[in-house]
Formats: C-alpha cells, structure tokens, sequence
C-alpha cells in the first residue's frame, strides 16, 4: 500500500510525529511518502494523488486552530476521494485544529479514518527558560512513541474494514471558532516571534534558515550569504529563532531565552 503523508512543521514537533507514523507503516511493508507543507505548494501538480492508497494530514495548533498558511493549501488540493487520517500537536490546547484540517479534506477525500492529537509543550521561544538558568533536556512530545505505533495499527485496521463503521466527525467549538475569527492572521501569529535581526558575528552563513527552516518564504539571503527577512510573509512558526545552529537570529522578545530545538534534526537533516 502506498501511503502519502502531508505535514506543516515549524521547529519539529509535528514533523516527528509524522516520521513516527511513517516508521510504523513502513515496518507493516507500506510504502510512505512524506511532504513538508510551504508556502503556496501545488499538491495537485506535485502528486499524482490518486496512485496513493491513504493519506495522513498533520500540523501543529495556532492559537487554538490550524495555520491558515496550510488549510489555504489543502482547500485547494483535490483528494480523489481517498481514505483519510488526521493528527496535530499543540502545548495542551489543540482547539479547532483538527476540525479545520477535516473541513478541508473532507470536500475531495474519502473515508475519514481517524484522527489523534498530541500534547507537547509551545515552541515560542520567548516562553523558553532565560539562558541563565539550565537548558531542560526533556522538552518534547509528552505522548510516547508507543501512542503513535497504536494509533497507526488502528488506522490500518480501520482501512481494512470490511463493513465500515463511520468515525466520529470532528465538531468545531464554539468559542474557539469566535477567538479564531479575530486573533489567529498571520501578522498575529508573526507577531509571537517579533520582529527578526541577525547576529552577523554569529553567523557562519550555513543558509540553513532560508534554504530548509523557513516554511513561508520569509527568509531570502543578501549578497553576501546573511538572512534578509520579509516580516510580511512570516507566519510565526518560530523556526528561525529556535533551529538556527549558531543561535544568531534573534528577536528582542527572545533573545534571552533558550532555543527550543528539541526536534531540530526533523527540520534540519529532511
């Protein structure tokens, strides 16, 4: 079986839980594709969807719902009716997430198999330990990987169903609806990061932050190989501030706090 994987991560977490997920397929002899949602991807000209057998949809929660920079991908990608499943990871409070990513999925795909939401910690770096208290080497996913291995097993239990009982559909909440209508745009959600300089003393001019972090296409590069950033296209994921390995882009909010890379190697080794 050939299993398509979409995923929108800014510093990892989601990003994990999708490698999780796909690690399990594979031990089960299915083939996974994996693809990290950017800026205005064209997945319908990207993907020959309709040669998978099952797609997963996964991203991190924004002020209690989905980045409006994936559902706007998502509401323009046709899912030829294929089976489908949900995840998301948020700091305690996923909200409207996984709601907003099965309104989207729902219009073109198929059998709505499932869906799981995992509890992490924000990777606001502001909200991050000052530097002058010790770096905490447990931050992360609090759901074991065990979790994902069962949640895998019984999406591909549910898809080979011979009698399908429907799955519960999300249903949105009210209130966090109301909060999304006001306070989750993009200059709001940048606004959580602030707004970005480069420490050039730092800088070793890896590229990384414009050629592999950024999702959004923030982040160009000058003449002479330092970030420019385009405070207008950002979206807050906070992946700069945190992944940059030298720790050379700051922002005034966070420039005293530890990063938080805990899941950095997702981001930076894929």
């Amino acid at each position: 079986m050939n299993v398509l994987l979409f995923f929108f991560s800014g510093t990892g977490i989601t990003a994990k839980i999708a490698y999780d997920l796909a690690d399990n397929f594979r031990t089960q002899n299915h083939s996974v594709t994996l693809h990290r949602l950017k800026y205005n991807n064209d997945l319908n000209d990207k993907y020959q969807i309709n040669e998978y057998d099952l797609i997963g949809i996964g991203a991190p929660t924004y002020s209690f719902r989905a980045p409006r920079l994936v559902t706007k991908i998502l509401n323009k990608t046709d899912f030829k009716g294929k089976p489908f499943f949900l995840f998301c990871s948020s700091g305690g409070m996923p909200g409207n997430t996984i709601w907003n990513l099965f309104r989207c999925v729902q219009k073109s795909g198929g059998d709505f198999l499932g869906d799981f939401s995992f509890s992490g910690i924000t990777n606001l770096r502001s909200w991050m330990p000052l530097k002058t208290f010790p770096k905490s080497k447990s931050y992360g996913c609090t759901s074991p990987k065990y979790q994902v291995q069962k949640f895998s097993k019984k999406i591909l239990e549910k898809l080979n169903e011979q009698n399908k009982i429907p799955v519960k559909k999300p249903i949105p909440n009210l209130i966090n609806s109301i909060w999304s209508i006001f306070f989750t745009w993009r200059w709001q959600m940048a606004f959580t990061a602030g707004i970005k300089h480069v420490d050039k003393s730092k800088c070793t001019k890896c590229c990384l932050c414009a050629t592999k972090i950024c999702s959004s296409r923030a982040i160009s590069l000058n003449s002479s190989k330092y970030p420019k950033f385009n405070e207008f296209r950002c979206v807050g994921c906070n992946g700069c501030l945190n992944l940059c390995p030298s720790d050379a882009i700051w922002a005034h909010s966070s420039k005293k706090h530890h990063q938080y890379d805990q899941y950095k190697e997702m981001i930076l080794n894929n």
